[in-house]
């Protein structure tokens, strides 16, 4: 039989957490495993490893034939991925974000139009195809989420817990479209603390607890490990637990479980014989029973029997453990040709190009953000010049003094967009799905840095205008002013840079925000963007002039209003070259390196 995913002593460490020791997995073609666990179990981890987004410590796995680690493009050329977290667009509608993923994929625009369409009806969201993703239901975005990673046609298809969340109906609906892409021939790998979603899902099902394998088999198999029947027992008065569980111990063939909060015992009986002694003894020791039931063992008994505890995620009451039905609509994922990616520098820049694009269209669909940040420069500038001015510079032109250092001083806040945007797609798994797919690497940090890179341009430009109206010339040639356009623009995506790898970096959202202005209000009021350097106490004046921004806007007012130029420029490229290699190298690296999700 020919495996999909073979894997053979996968290990992995983070810091002293052994989260893999040694898995051995076997899944064959067109067949559905079920990796059970609670939390903390391995199971990710797993998935992360197969699907080329995390290197193993040791050991070895193939997927389709491809070395995971070795031949990780070719991989990616393979596989789809549903991770715990719905990782669509929100600011993008379906069409969109389907779209997008199609693009990257290599699919020329009008079979990503055709495959996009095909997928939204026949997972019931054609109807809402053009609206926000951001106002869905959590079932109606894990749902386009299955679309998006199924949309190149891949033969092998993780998903990681990907019904967590939802409500029964909601799962239901899932567990049928999985079904329809097995029945087409798709292998699927899935996680789950579910037990009746493995149970009607997987036809073979790997246990995994403490990073390990500690049992394998259809659930079926498992279930005759238990052995016997589980013999359930509701008591009338939840104060006889104890008593109850004494009698009931002395025919069990295995451990009892109590829970004295709802009276519910349950024991493993293994014959008919036990079940009616159980019964008589609880009758003669004056207990009563309100309900009692004989049922085969569920994988849930099978976990409690192998690691002595249940998962931490109950079985859904409103769920049967049967094998899910397929009402859907066919969803294919056969096609006679497989994507074909464009290769080297070409492919490279298409890819950056269609993720700049996203990020300007979610630039674009949040106009209150886009108000706010030219908002506050233009605050400054009528800030400054008409409270501010008059005691900075009570003989000089200040309003001309001022706007290069406002310009510097929002490419620096605007820069700040770039952290919270790459940490926001890191939080929400969109970096994990880009990472996935057959595509540039660069791309993801290309089409981020691009598309800020024209919203600081634009924002550059609108600051200027206003200024303009506020009595703001320019008294040098054009040559001067597209230079310091050309320098303001530079500085601006050292910056993006710095604030790219701290978005990568730093865990949470408020941290990301704290971060970044622990460097930039310094570095901005402690310059010569307000306030002339000869002012300042000597030993002030030290630090502000090697201060990047002081040479930055020194720089732009020699280019644009007259004055010395070439040491500032001089001091300015070198350091726009030197954030610009540092950091550009630390994103690179963190980005390449990412173990976990934020």
């Amino acid at each position: 039989m020919t495996m999909a995913i073979q894997a053979k002593g996968l290990s992995k460490s983070f810091g002293d957490t052994r989260a893999l020791d040694g898995v051995d997995l076997e899944v064959p073609n067109g067949t559905v495993l079920g990796l059970l666990g609670p939390n903390g179990s391995g199971k990710t981890t797993t998935v992360r490893i197969l699907s080329t987004l995390l290197r193993p410590d040791a050991g070895h796995a193939e997927v389709n034939g491809f070395e995971v680690v070795r031949q990780a493009a070719d991989v990616r050329t393979q596989i789809g991925l549903t991770g715990q977290y719905a990782a669509v667009d929100g600011q993008l509608t379906a069409t969109e974000n389907l779209m997008m993923i199609g693009r990257l994929l290599g699919l020329p625009q009008d079979e990503c139009a055709g495959r996009s369409a095909e997928l939204l009806e026949r997972f019931g969201l054609a109807g809402d195809a053009d609206r926000l993703v951001k106002t869905y239901s959590g079932g109606m975005r894990r749902r386009l989420d299955l679309a998006a990673s199924i949309v190149g046609r891949p033969r092998v298809l993780f998903l990681d817990e990907p019904t967590t969340g939802l409500d029964p109906r909601s799962r239901r609906e899932l567990w049928a479209m999985i079904g329809e892409l097995v029945a087409d021939g798709t292998t699927v790998l899935l996680t789950t603390q579910y037990l009746d979603e493995a149970d009607a899902l997987a036809d073979s099902i790997v246990v995994l607890d403490g990073g390990r394998v500690i049992a394998r088999g259809t659930a079926d198999e498992l279930k005759r490990q238990v052995g016997g029947q589980v013999l359930d027992v509701v008591l009338g008065d939840k104060n006889a637990v104890p008593a109850a569980v004494a009698v009931l111990s002395e025919v069990a063939a295995g451990d009892v479980t109590a829970d004295r909060l709802t009276g519910r015992i349950e024991i493993t009986v293994d014959s008919p014989a036990s079940t009616a002694t159980a019964i008589r003894g609880l009758d003669e020791a004056g207990i009563a029973v309100t309900d009692l039931s004989l049922r085969q063992p569920s994988l849930d008994d099978v976990f409690l029997a192998i690691t002595g505890h249940r998962t931490t995620v109950e079985q859904d009451p409103q769920d049967t453990g049967s094998r899910a039905s397929t009402h859907h609509r066919h969803v294919s994922t056969k096609d006679s040709a497989r994507p074909v990616k464009r290769r080297g520098v070409p492919g490279a820049v298409a890819d950056a190009g269609i993720v700049a694009r996203r990020n300007l269209l979610q630039l674009w669909r949040s106009p209150s953000y886009v108000a706010f940040s030219l908002l506050q420069p233009v605050i400054f500038v009528l800030l400054f010049t008409w409270v501010f001015g008059g005691a900075i510079l009570p003989q000089g032109d200040y309003i001309s003094f001022v706007m290069p250092g406002i310009i510097v001083e929002m490419i620096g806040f605007d820069a700040l967009g770039t952290a919270t945007g790459m940490n926001s797609d890191l939080r929400n798994g969109i970096i994990d799905r880009f990472r996935s797919l057959p595509m540039a690497r660069s791309a993801v940090l290309g089409g981020r840095v691009l598309a800020d890179t024209v919203r600081t341009l634009s924002s550059v430009l609108i600051v200027t205008a206003v200024g303009w109206l506020l009595g703001f010339r320019l008294t040098t040639g054009l040559l001067p002013v597209l230079a310091a356009l050309a320098l303001a623009t530079a500085f601006g995506i050292a910056l993006i840079w710095l604030n790219a790898w701290i978005g990568l970096t730093v865990r949470s959202p408020e941290a990301v925000q704290a971060a970044s202005m622990i460097w930039l209000f310094p570095l901005v009021f402690g310059s010569s963007a307000f306030v002339p350097v000869e002012t300042m106490p000597q030993w002030l004046q030290v630090a502000v002039n090697v201060n990047p921004i002081t040479s930055v806007v020194d720089a732009i007012r020699g280019l644009v209003l007259g004055g010395p130029v070439a040491m500032p420029v001089l001091y300015s490229l070198a350091w726009i070259i030197g954030l610009t290699t540092v950091f550009w190298s630390l994103s690179v690296h963190r980005y390449q390196r990412m173990k976990t999700l934020v």
